[in-house]
């Protein structure tokens, strides 16, 4: 409740001109009244363009002419609610403020104002804000978020700033003129041709990857196709990014097929446009911006780059992605902001998207991830965050049709987040730098460790609702319209293998390092000369290091670990061994890529550690079975390219020149055909 204190602001805080701000809800399929000075949403069937370039406006004139900034003139007389010298006084108490967008103010930014920045949210939650929430200064200007809960969430606030206060800078990483860019992009892709190409991403990509509003884009369970007009709104890194990526899928539209079949689709240049576009776009982000990025990130990789690890591009670029999401407040629980439905939908889907990003590619990179638990407070995704327009729907759709589409994109990305969690708790309680360290050399805490996660797994498991648990299908075609799980069950059977890794640490103690000498030193002390000959006259498996822990009885700990690792690298193979081609030609996320290598290197593990011939030779097995099904399944499936390169490494070289093997273990080998 404001008190006395709120009256420092009165000074500042009069603008001299308040702008009229169209209720978002009429980007939402519903048209606005005005009470008052309340935007109130009503009713409307019509359809509505998307609003990239909306009619909504921050624009503000100030009292004397001569601080009038011209970009600012070009407003509708309408679209002020209040005269140049308001007649009214502020009330005391706070005025009701109206659903309004944040992300879709024409010509104006967001961001958040954290807890510990330079303004304070404790200070402004005691300004006087309108009734569109705003606090109105010269081109700078504050946006209370509305409807937070103060005694149970932080207060929380935007600074809403001109995008023009950031055109040097976006001058500075600019590679072209944005109509240019636009132009290019209608020149690559006819507008007919991205309608197409939208209704193939919306089939392909949406459901594993749901971070586009159907809503915004006018689309129902029956229009899967937007309007030209629709797209043409949509920002040029976006539209492009949506283009590239329905590009792999073109085979499924009888026209673009044919189109494809001739000329070779613009599918780099597309990719190079986003770049271009999201570095200009960085510094005065939307969602649009964060929506462009995610899909960048999954750019399939083509030729010999399937082959190569990811550079350090990639995870710098994700840091980029949470850095825009954080900056957008998006780590935020927004259902209670005053914000339009679809844009809080979207908003709390992206968040999870970047999310998952986050913490699958901090697992399968090694690298700490970005985002810290105690830094965001969004909620689980449920049915409510994947629903259409109630107005469009309730118009075009029946009931039982809408809530069937919903339900099966709903259940879908909705348990890949909840997976993510596991995903993060596996990477921070078993690979984090200080869990690593405290647990690699002990076994008894790693498994103590790994027991409840894997725990955490099988519950995940028993949640799935039918449609996506594994079936064996002997015919499947990717036309079909249930949920592609595939990608999904990788992902639960990946994290199986990074605990199983992570339980093999401890079973077997580290050599010796090697000695460390400087380039200059003289190498051929009489030190080294010693070391170099007995390393000559000791066979290399009499100072190989010994297993850790017990492995004599068969009914031990460490024996039900092996055996239990053994039957994970099982499924995994039996997982990928099913797989059809229809499985194969769907979305995957791009991080499957590293998924699918880690798996090579799980698998090898289990062959130089194995602690009897019998362990040995099960294990090499396994191997040359996943080296077999990687060489067929990789035909229709770029994404298993790194894992057969890795294998094929050590089998072009020999297993006993790149790793140190027991006698055991090199015995097993000799006895297994090797093909």
């Amino acid at each position: 409740m404001p008190t006395e204190e709120t009256k420092v602001f009165n000074a500042v805080s009069s603008p001299t001109t308040l702008p009229r701000l169209e209720s978002v809800s009429a980007q939402d399929d519903i048209q606005t009244t005005t009470e008052g000075h309340i935007t109130i949403p009503s009713e409307r069937t019509d359809h509505v363009q998307y609003p990239t370039e909306p009619e909504s406006s921050l624009d503000t004139i100030d009292a004397t002419a001569d601080n009038v900034d011209s970009h600012l003139m070009d407003v509708q007389p309408n679209e002020f609610l209040l005269p140049s010298q308001p007649a009214h006084h502020f009330p005391e108490w706070p005025t009701p403020q109206a659903i309004q967008t944040l992300d879709l103010l024409k010509g104006f930014s967001p961001q958040l104002i954290g807890a510990s920045g330079e303004s304070d949210p404790w200070l402004l939650r005691h300004c006087k804000f309108d009734d569109h929430g705003f606090l109105l200064f010269h081109q700078v200007h504050f946006r209370n978020a509305g409807g937070v809960p103060l005694d149970e969430k932080i207060p929380v606030h935007f600074l809403v700033a001109a995008d023009q206060l950031y055109e040097p800078a976006r001058e500075s990483t600019r590679f072209a003129q944005k109509e240019s860019i636009r132009d290019e992009l209608n020149f690559l892709i006819a507008p007919e041709c991205g309608q197409r190409l939208v209704a193939l991403f919306m089939k392909f990509v949406f459901p594993t990857l749901p971070i586009i509003s159907r809503s915004q884009l006018g689309l129902t369970g029956f229009r899967t196709t937007p309007d030209q007009h629709v797209l043409q709104s949509m920002p040029t890194h976006l539209l492009a990014a949506i283009y590239a990526s329905a590009q792999p899928f073109a085979k499924f539209d009888e026209y673009l097929s044919i189109l494809n079949a001739y000329t070779t689709p613009p599918t780099d240049r597309l990719w190079r446009m986003v770049l271009e576009n999201l570095l200009e776009e960085i510094h005065t982000p939307h969602l649009a911006t964060v929506q462009a990025g995610l899909l960048y990130l999954h750019k399939p990789c083509e030729g010999n780059q399937s082959t190569v690890a990811d550079s350090p591009f990639v995870w710098s670029f994700v840091g980029i992605l949470v850095g825009l999401a954080t900056s957008l407040g998006l780590q935020l629980e927004c259902r209670p902001m005053g914000l339009p439905a679809w844009e809080r939908r979207l908003r709390r889907r992206l968040w999870w998207a970047v999310y998952a990003e986050d913490k699958w590619r901090s697992l399968l990179m090694g690298r700490p991830p970005y985002i810290r638990d105690n830094e965001w407070d969004v909620t689980d995704l449920d049915e409510e965050d994947f629903r259409l327009d109630r107005i469009r729907v309730d118009s075009l759709v029946s009931p039982q049709n809408h809530s069937g589409d919903d339900v099966l994109y709903a259940q879908q990305f909705q348990h890949f987040a909840r997976l993510s969690r596991i995903a993060d708790e596996v990477q921070q309680r078993l690979f984090s730098l200080r869990a690593s360290q405290r647990l690699s050399p002990n076994f008894t805490k790693s498994l103590e460790t790994a027991r409840p996660l894997l725990q955490r797994l099988r519950v995940w498991y028993s949640h799935l609702p039918a449609p996506l648990r594994q079936q064996n299908r002997l015919f499947a075609t990717i036309d079909r319209t249930g949920p592609q799980s595939n990608c999904l069950h990788f992902s639960y059977v990946l994290l199986e293998v990074f605990i199983f890794r992570a339980l093999l640490r401890p079973m077997v103690r580290s050599a010796t390092p090697p000695r460390l000498f400087e380039e200059t030193e003289d190498a051929t002390s009489f030190a080294a000369m010693v070391d170099d000959y007995i390393s000559q006259i000791i066979e290399a498996d009499e100072v190989e290091p010994v297993p850790a822990i017990d492995m004599s009885s068969a009914n031990g700990e460490g024996n039900a670990v092996l055996k239990a690792a053994e039957n994970c690298a099982a499924t995994m193979l039996r997982l990928v061994v099913r797989m059809a081609c229809s499985d194969l030609a769907g979305f995957w996320y791009s991080w499957c890529r590293i998924g699918f290598a880690t798996v090579s290197s799980f698998m090898m593990l289990l062959v130089v550690q194995a602690p009897s011939k019998d362990h040995a030779i099960r294990a090499r097995r396994l191997v040359y079975m996943w080296r077999q099904a990687l060489r067929n399944q990789s035909k229709g499936c770029e994404l298993m390219n790194l894992a057969l390169v890795r294998l094929d490494g050590p089998h072009w070289t020999g297993w006993s020149r790149n790793f140190f093997l027991p006698k055991h273990v090199k015995e097993a080998l000799d006895c297994t055909v090797d093909q």
